[in-house]
């Protein structure tokens, strides 16, 4: 069930034509450009009623992810975000660091 989520968001993902990273805001945005493109409007002698249904489909699948994506407010115990954490504990180790070999 799980892998059948993830094909899905997929290939909503690459009908909206979003990069792997996104924000909601981006997912918004790519999804109003695609219907400005489908409207009957721009189209008025092509049938878009299955592209948008599609686009409409692949839009309710990633929102409804987003929508459900939990994120944490808080800082952990050490008062450091997730990032700040793992910089603190691994940031001078030459696997773990980029510019490793540049001092």
């Amino acid at each position: 069930m799980v892998h059948n989520c993830w094909k899905d968001i997929d290939q909503a993902r690459k009908l909206l034509k979003l990069p792997e990273q996104v924000t909601r805001i981006e997912i918004q945005e790519a999804y109003r450009c695609r219907c400005r493109n489908l409207h009957p409007d721009k189209n008025a002698c092509i049938d878009t009623s299955e592209k948008m249904a599609k686009l409409n489909a692949a839009y309710k699948i990633l929102m409804e992810y987003v929508d459900r994506y939990e994120i944490k407010l808080n800082p952990n115990q050490d008062g450091m975000t997730e990032g700040e954490w793992w910089m603190h504990h691994f940031g001078q180790d030459p696997i773990w660091t980029k510019n490793y070999g540049d001092k």
